[in-house]
């Protein structure tokens, strides 16, 4: 979940650059809404949780060059971080 202004993500604007969960289940949605009432309840940051939380629909693969971003950009993007699957 992130705090950062709604739609935005470093200098780039728009709906594209939102933070989001996308649940498949209702309860996956109750999980994600639990959660994110917990952090907004914790006062940690100043400002609400600006997370999106909408069911999944139509999923699009990116073009090669975004997948693995992180990977292939360890540089990129600050407000992400590399998760380790085991």
């Amino acid at each position: 979940m992130t705090r950062r202004p709604l739609n935005r993500q470093g200098n780039d604007i728009g709906t594209q650059y939102r933070s989001a969960i996308f649940y498949a289940s209702e309860q996956q949605k109750k999980i994600a809404e639990k959660v994110k009432k917990e952090v907004d309840a914790s006062e940690k940051w100043k400002a609400q949780v600006t997370t999106e939380i909408s069911p999944a629909s139509h999923f699009y693969l990116a073009e090669e060059e975004h997948q693995d971003y992180l990977q292939k950009h360890p540089d990129g993007y600050t407000c992400h971080f590399l998760k380790t699957l085991k």
